[in-house]
């Protein structure tokens, strides 16, 4: 082969090459695009996770003091929008999203009135809540009784999705609100924080987030 050939072949194969690269850097370019979206989508559905839990905690600590009756722990009649024990399945969060509709709360809901005081979500799956009453410690019958002697114990589970069906998060938060007559309610939608409700009362009343944690 003489030079020119050996040069055009030179040519072909360095052009090859470049295609070659080109297609593979292309490719990667794909490919960390998706990867980032993917990253942003699952931000999104946990960023929804976590407004949800803020309105739920929120709602619940603006219920008067008298909506809870302090002396009943078996079959007691809650308020509108908390469950009793063992009716939220275990794992909620494999549950579909129709199940979530179906048994939660749309974050910035009122489940008393339905109104949407706070937050909207973009549809009624993106952000929404659900309180469960785990345990209730009844108050004392004597007169002398302490404020906040009256505690229940809430599991609160909330569920946040992105814009992909398979972005999904979901937090699992255990509360303990202490009920009397005469309390000063919390904000609804949030303001204050939570440790501003819980300061009026001992120091020994349970009150507040007792524990938090990522169930998907």
């Amino acid at each position: 082969m003489n030079c020119r050939g050996m040069a055009l072949v030179t040519g072909l194969l360095l052009m090859a090459a470049v295609a070659l690269l080109a297609v593979t850097a292309a490719g990667n370019m794909t490919l960390q695009q998706q990867q980032a979206a993917n990253f942003t989508d699952r931000q999104r559905a946990r960023n929804n996770a976590d407004l949800a839990e803020s309105y739920a905690t929120a709602w619940l600590y603006s219920r008067d003091g008298m909506e809870r009756q302090t002396d009943c722990t078996i079959n007691c009649v809650l308020p509108v929008g908390i469950y009793r024990d063992s009716q939220i399945k275990d794992r909620p969060e494999f549950e579909s999203a129709t199940w979530w509709q179906d048994m939660a709360t749309a974050a910035g809901r009122d489940p008393l009135s339905g109104d949407l005081p706070g937050y909207a979500a973009r549809n009624s799956t993106d952000a929404v809540w659900i309180i469960e009453e785990i345990h209730f410690q009844a108050g004392m019958e004597d007169e002398q009784r302490q404020p906040g002697s009256a505690t229940g114990y809430y599991r609160i589970v909330s569920r946040g999705q992105g814009i992909h069906p398979g972005s999904v998060a979901v937090n699992e938060v255990i509360v303990a609100r202490p009920w009397i007559e005469g309390m000063t309610a919390g904000d609804f939608p949030p303001g204050a924080p939570l440790i501003e409700f819980c300061r009026q009362f001992n120091q020994d009343v349970a009150c507040g987030i007792l524990s938090w944690r990522h169930r998907r």
